[in-house]
């Protein structure tokens, strides 16, 4: 099986400034690289004219680091939730329509998820049905926070139900905390890169407490929901998560489904930072349930990924299920995907 990495970020520079004054944009400035979202500016990660936004320069990076095929994700600088409903609308539109004519161009190369305008739930229903049907987009890539609604708040329903009806996964992957909000409600995240190096972490364990206390996996049983970076911390609290049920005068008969069961819908990526933090992953949660991810071009990308897997005291079953077969699954590449040995480029 080919290798499949489902952590792949791209910025299509045709969807540049369609948010209007809020961008995106990206470029050079005294030297130094930038992205801007709004009034959100990450500095020092090169953005134009890299493979985060040339075609060809992915390909080739591809190849050097061993992967076969990508899973295209929009960057989650550019939610643009905090915009109108409507521009939100629009912008997802152009990205989807450029994620998947990325994939049109190169079908064995690449696959696309679709970017949803979630502060409005029929209109993300209206994009998720369109980039689907009409694109053949695998499912959807979103945030953790909404403009302030949750993942769990039941408004949120008609979304995971569509999810369920199109028999496609959702990928949750957070903003940094602060990319829509005052610089002042960061809460000192944005010192260090906090928001990006513990903040996601933090927003995704988070994540995982609401679909599961919240009833959102309860509620839709046949909802598939990925969460990158190894889930944050929520595979490491697991036990502790699963004893709040048991023990806290609130999780007494809160579910309906055992916390297993529930627990069995969430997949991860192995973009966890060391050989060991990945081998804990595979071991606690299964290779069945655990996907190559490396954030491509981005500045924690991890260039010998698939060798550290491949080094692992791993068994070629569960080494395949990581480098590609779980994601294939998952995402309804099998299919479309030719079969052939793990590394070999297309």
């Amino acid at each position: 099986m080919q290798t499949i990495d489902v952590h792949a970020h791209i910025l299509c520079p045709e969807v540049m400034g369609v948010a209007g004054s809020a961008g995106p944009e990206m470029g050079v400035d005294g030297g130094v690289t930038y992205f801007r979202s709004g009034d959100y500016v990450l500095r020092g990660v090169r953005f134009a004219d890299s493979p985060f936004s040339d075609v060809a320069l992915r390909l080739a990076l591809m190849d050097r680091m061993g992967i076969d095929h990508q899973i295209l994700s929009p960057n989650p600088l550019t939610y643009f939730y905090a915009q109108d409903a409507a521009n939100g609308e629009r912008f997802c539109q152009a990205q989807n329509d450029a994620i998947a004519a990325v994939v049109r161009r190169h079908p064995d190369r690449f696959s696309g998820l679709a970017q949803l305008p979630m502060q409005e739930p029929a209109r993300a229903v209206r994009e998720l049905e369109r980039a689907v049907r009409l694109l053949g987009l695998r499912g959807s890539y979103i945030g953790s926070d909404f403009a302030g609604v949750a993942l769990s708040d039941p408004s949120l329903d008609p979304v995971w139900s569509a999810h369920e009806a199109l028999d496609v996964p959702v990928v949750v992957h957070p903003a940094p905390v602060d990319v829509e909000r005052a610089a002042s409600a960061g809460q000192g995240f944005r010192q260090w890169d906090l928001d990006i190096v513990i903040g996601f972490a933090h927003d995704e364990t988070t994540a995982v407490a609401h679909l599961i206390y919240g009833g959102v996996l309860a509620r839709h049983p046949r909802l598939r929901v990925h969460v990158p970076h190894g889930g944050g911390t929520a595979p490491y609290l697991r036990g502790r998560m699963a004893t709040a049920l048991s023990r806290r005068p609130w999780g007494r008969g809160l579910l309906d489904r055992p916390f297993e069961e529930l627990w069995s819908q969430l997949s991860f990526d192995c973009l966890v930072g060391t050989p060991a933090a990945m081998a804990f992953l595979i071991e606690s949660e299964g290779a069945s349930r655990v996907m190559l991810g490396t954030n491509f071009a981005g500045w924690d990308q991890e260039d010998a990924i698939v060798a550290q897997l491949r080094a692992m005291a791993l068994t070629d079953t569960q080494c395949a299920a990581v480098l590609g077969e779980t994601a294939a699954g998952v995402f309804g590449l099998r299919a479309v995907l030719p079969l052939q040995p793990s590394g070999t480029s297309s």
